[in-house]
């Protein structure tokens, strides 16, 4: 059930994150994906590294959902653009 929870949190995440940054079509599902996998590995470190208790729908798993998602998205619209098919 928690993984769930964090999927879903994960995507709304991303996709807040991508909508204000007025990023659209390819980019935004991309945004939304990062933002799951920023999501269940803020989770993950969360509760390995602090000991959290984040199974259920809180506001520290909230908390920790959105840092993690948004961090990750601040990593990869850091990162420059590359342009596979030349």
């Amino acid at each position: 059930m928690s993984v769930l929870v964090w999927i879903a949190l994960g995507l709304f995440g991303g996709l807040a994150c991508g909508w204000s940054l007025r990023t659209r079509g390819r980019a935004l599902l991309g945004d939304a994906a990062v933002g799951v996998v920023g999501a269940i590995l803020g989770g993950f470190l969360a509760a390995a590294l602090l000991g959290l208790d984040i199974a259920d729908f809180e506001l520290t798993s909230t908390l920790v959902a959105a840092m993690g998602a948004a961090l990750l998205l601040l990593v990869l619209h850091s990162l420059p653009s590359v342009d596979v098919f030349d």
